[in-house]
């Protein structure tokens, strides 16, 4: 396995310097005078000093802080060429106070249990190629759930070559707690062997992934949850000393009636939390995991079906038992869903509809405030649009959710999915989609306080957030800024940023298409240069220098860094990570 060692390589910005000093050839000397004129950079090179076991590094025109093979791979960086555009617009940022504080896990990963029910076929756990995309994406979550969650039945003496080929056992299942719903149709129980669950848990660690599993809610006796299949897995997991964090029950249960035609009382799966939280505390390993539900899909929908089961659920006592309210969201239906649709700036803003009733119906039902996060979340429902859920267009509504989610203060957006279905990060070959560079590349640079942009003037197609910038990866200094946009229209843009301090340049980190294929590109470039794995390897990610006004390509997505912004709330969130 290749993982970066962080902090191993410092590397200092220097702009280039003025034609009377560049004929000095005593880079040493250079480097002091640049120094006595750039307080911030003298702070930065006193840091390094006292760090034992690094070295620093004068890079033109960027800094990085992961280690490279040659030397000469920091020495091509070229600075941004002018885009003439034909828009003008000044980008004006509230850094007087913060919306939102996202946390290192705000970027989190789904596996469908449905892959569970294929044995993570095509999942080569061992592979080092893998492993290096998984830890990149670390810290996060990555939680094991969804619809064939309630059909997982764990069995620690299974044996996994068997399960294959009988493809498990049928049984007689009354899904309901009342007769006058049962359905008379056989319900398979598809068994989850010990094997598989050990190959899945040493993953997880090795690649830093914090475990949320999703456990089986149809399980009943006289009328209730029944703990009996909970309790085994957890047994067999603690003797493992295996490290599970946060825990659900069910998957979308305003949903069974149409799915599975009958319906669950809210207040029977408030009491089924109440029960899973008994049982955990009969774990010491588990005690203070966290519980989180009851994953009702979209609030937004043309059904009132899962606003009245979210209300009646916190109600009946919800807002008690989960830690935070879990939900799901898809703009799009897959199978009718139009490259049209992934860049319109209306299908966007359906979201803020769906946080304003979140929002909403816990205020007016909890006593206190309860967090929100999206457990399960991506394009289009129904697997995905083939040929735009997992393509370069999938990254204008991917990157929106994460700056909107922001503002309104999610916790959490797990994305729908790391592996499996067509809006996965990584594809069945364990090839990245665009959307897996574009997460990368977010965790890498956003962190912290979230900013309101305030511009009144902007067009609909252009969309923009603000945040502190991550410190550690790229070894900004304390109080960086990063903004991020989408330009989603048919011509270029310019954007100056006159708020902040930028003498020294801002960094880009620009997405655009990776082939011909335009927006159904399944590879991306970044500051046209195609992103690709080589030998197991991320690529290095690197930023372009520019000054002057920011050039925003037509249809194209991406970062602006602002190393030199000096945001007070940044340098505190900045200090206190250091401390941490």
């Amino acid at each position: 396995m290749r993982f970066r060692e962080p902090n191993t390589t410092i590397a200092i910005l220097k702009p280039e310097p003025p034609p009377a000093l560049s004929v000095l050839k005593n880079r040493r000397l250079l480097l002091g005078m640049f120094l006595l004129n750039c307080s911030v950079l003298l702070s930065t090179l006193t840091l390094v000093l006292k760090c034992n076991g690094l070295t620093v590094v004068e890079v033109s025109g960027y800094s990085y802080s992961t280690p490279v093979k040659r030397l000469e791979d920091l020495w091509d960086m070229q600075t941004a060429d002018a885009v003439p555009a034909s828009r003008h617009f000044k980008v004006e940022v509230d850094v007087s106070k913060s919306l939102h504080i996202t946390q290192p896990h705000y970027i989190s990963v789904n596996i469908d249990a449905r892959q569970i029910m294929f044995r993570l076929r095509g999942f080569n756990f061992s592979s080092e190629k893998l492993r290096s995309m998984a830890a990149a994406l670390s810290p996060t979550n990555i939680r094991f759930g969804g619809t064939y969650a309630n059909f997982l039945h764990f069995d620690p003496d299974a044996i996994e070559g068997a399960a294959l080929e009988q493809h498990d056992l049928e049984y007689k299942v009354d899904p309901s707690p009342y007769p006058e719903y049962a359905d008379e149709k056989r319900l398979k129980y598809l068994t989850f062997t010990a094997e598989l669950w050990d190959n899945m848990t040493r993953f997880c660690d090795d690649v830093g992934w914090d475990i949320m599993w999703d456990f089986n809610l149809f399980v009943w006796r006289d009328g209730q949850w029944s703990p009996t299949e909970a309790d085994k897995f957890l047994k067999y997991s603690a003797a493992r000393g295996v490290n599970i964090p946060s825990f659900q029950l069910g998957n979308e249960p305003n949903s069974y009636k149409f799915n599975y035609n009958f319906t669950l009382d809210p207040q029977v799966l408030v009491q089924g939390f109440k029960s899973l939280k008994e049982l955990l505390s009969e774990y010491p390993q588990y005690d203070a995991s966290s519980i989180y539900g009851p994953e009702v899909t979209n609030l937004n929908s043309r059904h009132v079906s899962p606003r009245r089961f979210l209300t009646a659920f916190l109600q009946a006592g919800g807002c008690d038992v989960v830690t935070e309210i879990c939900l799901h969201h898809y703009y799009l239906d897959g199978v009718t869903a139009t490259i049209e649709d992934f860049m319109d700036p209306e299908v966007m803003e359906t979201l803020r509809l769906e946080l304003d009733h979140a929002y909403n119906i816990t205020a007016e039902n909890c006593r206190v405030h309860k967090p929100i996060r999206f457990t399960e979340t991506s394009s289009a429902f129904g697997g995905g649009t083939d040929g735009l859920s997992n393509g370069y267009v999938a990254g204008f509504l991917w990157l929106d959710k994460l700056g909107l989610s922001a503002k309104y203060r999610v916790t959490h957006v797990f994305r729908q999915s790391f592996f499996g279905g067509g809006y996965s990060l990584v594809d069945r070959n364990l090839n990245p989609n665009p959307d897996y560079f574009l997460t990368v590349l977010f965790k890498h640079l956003v962190e912290g306080p979230v900013f309101d942009v305030t511009n009144t003037d902007i067009p609909p197609q252009l969309r923009l957030y603000a945040h502190c910038a991550r410190k550690s990866y790229y070894n900004y200094p304390d109080g960086a800024v990063v903004i991020y946009y989408l330009n989603t229209g048919n011509e270029s843009i310019s954007l100056s940023l006159d708020q902040f301090h930028t003498s020294f340049g801002v960094h880009l980190f620009v997405l655009t298409p990776g082939d011909s294929s335009g927006m159904k590109s399944k590879k991306v470039k970044l500051n046209d240069v195609l992103l690709e794995i080589k030998d197991d390897e991320l690529p290095l990610m690197r930023p372009k220098l520019h000054t002057g006004d920011v050039p925003l390509p037509q249809q194209s997505f991406g970062f602006i860094v602002v190393p030199e912004a000096d945001v007070r709330l940044c340098k505190i969130y900045h200090r206190s990570r250091d401390i941490d």
